[in-house]
């Protein structure tokens, strides 16, 4: 007798929607813990007319938890994008990342994947070029954000930087022709207008979901996950269907000065695809770059809800390992005199590892000891992460939480007011019971990675992405 997966609960709508509900705690908050937690992601996927088949697609869905006086109250909201208003009105879901249904919605702006702050502006934002402001108190959505100028390209990162000197908002579009590039910009911190730093010319671009930011350089690491432009246009498949494996041209590594967008050095690879940057940082004349790395661009693919969702089967399969995503580290050595040299790449830790953190605020975009992420269960496979990891890049070690039947998401950390280490916080991660039927908010103490308490939400969360804490508490009294 097959059995459904406890996970599949997290690929189902989520229909209702809640204002500042006060939520139940188990275990205890820490009293210094005070601020606000955003979270994104998709929480419809089908409606009378069909059902967005990758997990990407699902229509957007704002969640926040607002911690204060040792109480926690929660909201939710669907983002009200040109695609949510055409699902809801006609039933059409739309072509999407990895979906097919019919006609695309013009400028969709389905913008489930990550969450930013622009100029004061608090921001949804995809893998298209424009984000949607929300109302930071009520969830509610605001508008496409506009910006002061015009900037090429059709596809961008949902995964900006926020420089941690200038405090200037950094990422890249592709802009796709004839002669397509990699156009990469920055945004003043009191600023709506982005500022060209420079570009690097491609035949057939990569897909690429996050790059990695150092004191003084950008650095892309360009798979070999490509595309041919003309076929975007007359297609007729999704998104990313068009993308080809090619291992034989291996990963690119370009290093590009932040000062004057000059491309300073090209690096090559071993050919592996990765959705994730953790961190990456100046040291003794390298930058290290630490990412999450899968053997082939076949995990794309296997997010597709069907797959996730078939029956339990055994997962020790070759296939499987080639999707399990592992902390590695590269070296690029700046000072070689060759301008393009080969590097491989070592592995950091014992276990998987994905959408990864770490303390942004002390240590993005330089040396770190910690990373925290979603992982896989050496002892319980299962086609969906089931644990949480802290790796210490330094020695190799890793701790893990993990419960049976549970489901957790991105892990955030929090530090403690007056920290004396690098992992003196908390992490939060929302986290699906697969068991119960719902979802909680899993407290985490940094440094022993032991459980502190869980804070009851009274229906499911289905799986989403990434989020943000801020120290603002946005609730508005009653």
């Amino acid at each position: 007798m097959t059995q459904q997966p406890l996970f599949e609960l997290g690929f189902t709508n989520l229909d209702s929607e809640i204002q500042q509900q006060p939520l139940a705690v188990t275990g205890i908050i820490p009293a210094w813990l005070s601020g606000t937690l955003f979270r994104n992601g998709p929480a419809k996927f089908t409606t009378a007319q069909g059902w967005h088949t990758h997990w990407f697609d699902g229509l957007a869905m704002l969640h926040k938890f607002t911690f204060g006086d040792a109480r926690v109250h929660y909201s939710n909201k669907f983002l009200r994008s040109n695609a949510y208003h055409r699902a809801m009105e006609t039933g059409e879901l739309g072509s999407g990342f990895g979906s097919v249904h019919g006609r695309k919605t013009t400028q969709g702006n389905n913008a489930n994947v990550n969450l930013s702050v622009i100029n004061g502006h608090y921001v949804a934002m995809t893998e298209t070029p424009a984000v949607v402001e929300f109302d930071p108190f009520t969830l509610d959505t605001i508008d496409v954000l506009p910006f002061d100028n015009a900037f090429p390209g059709q596809f961008t990162t949902a995964h900006p930087h926020i420089d941690f000197k200038t405090r200037d908002h950094l990422n890249f579009t592709i802009d796709f022709g004839r002669t397509s590039s990699y156009q990469f910009y920055s945004i003043g911190p009191n600023s709506t207008r982005k500022e060209f730093i420079g570009s690097i010319p491609v035949l057939e671009p990569s897909y690429i979901h996050s790059f990695a930011v150092t004191e003084h350089y950008i650095v892309l690491a360009e798979f070999p996950f490509v595309v041919n432009p003309q076929e975007l246009v007359s297609s007729g498949k999704s998104f990313i269907e068009n993308f080809h494996w090619k291992p034989e041209q291996g990963t690119r590594f370009h290093v590009i000065q932040k000062s004057d967008g000059a491309l300073l050095k090209t690096f090559e690879s071993e050919a592996f695809f990765s959705f994730h940057h953790v961190n990456a940082y100046e040291y003794g004349g390298e930058l290290i770059v630490d990412l999450c790395a899968s053997r082939t661009a076949g995990i794309v693919g296997s997010l597709q809800v069907d797959k996730l969702t078939s029956t339990v089967e055994d997962h020790h399969t070759d296939d499987a390992r080639d999707n399990f995503t592992e902390l590695r580290r590269y070296r690029l050595p700046l000072h070689q005199s060759s301008h393009s040299s080969f590097i491989s790449g070592e592995v950091l830790s014992s276990e998987t590892m994905d959408l990864p953190t770490v303390n942004d605020a002390r240590c993005g975009s330089r040396s770190y000891r910690y990373a925290y992420g979603i992982s896989t269960n050496q002892a319980q496979v299962e086609s969906f992460s089931n644990q949480l990891v802290k790796a210490d890049v330094h020695s190799g070690a890793s701790k893990v939480w993990y419960e049976a039947g549970c489901y957790p998401g991105e892990p955030i950390f929090v530090e403690r007011p007056h920290a004396k280490s690098e992992d003196d916080g908390v992490i939060l991660s929302v986290v699906l019971d697969g068991k119960q039927g719902h979802s909680f908010l899993l407290i985490l103490d940094a440094v022993t990675f032991q459980e502190l308490g869980k804070v009851h939400v009274p229906h499911h969360i289905p799986f989403g992405f990434h989020g943000m804490f801020t120290e603002e508490l946005f609730i508005r009294h009653r």
